[in-house]
């Protein structure tokens, strides 16, 4: 798998499903691309859209946190995924996220943190 990082926007809220026992926030972050061309930047007609993961605690804390159009900053392992029937297989490139963040480029936060158990 390889690590990637992402900057980008939240498409819509976070949405959190149940898989087993598990819970996953499953999160869209459109990623505005380009490149330099001598001397100046391009921005490449469309965006490009990432799928992204979280699970556990941080997949709890990402759904209670941000919201569609929050700036983002996404660390994870990209692999790919398949879906649907067999005759209508589908594929594509998922980021399973280690960290999630507000990007503090493009806005402001304030930290809480978590409360354990043990110290209430």
């Amino acid at each position: 798998m390889t690590t990637r990082t992402v900057t980008g926007n939240l498409a819509a809220d976070p949405e959190v499903v149940t898989a087993g026992t598990i819970q996953i926030t499953k999160l869209r972050v459109i990623e505005n691309t380009g490149e330099y061309r001598s001397g100046k930047w391009l921005a490449h007609d469309a965006a490009t859209t990432h799928f992204v993961q979280a699970k556990f605690e941080l997949g709890q804390n990402v759904a209670v946190t941000l919201h569609k159009g929050d700036a983002v900053i996404v660390v994870g392992r990209e692999h790919t995924e398949s879906w649907g029937d067999d005759d209508a297989r589908q594929y594509g490139r998922v980021i399973d996220a280690d960290n999630i963040g507000p990007d503090l480029n493009r806005a402001i936060a304030r930290v809480q943190r978590n409360v354990k158990a043990d110290e209430e």
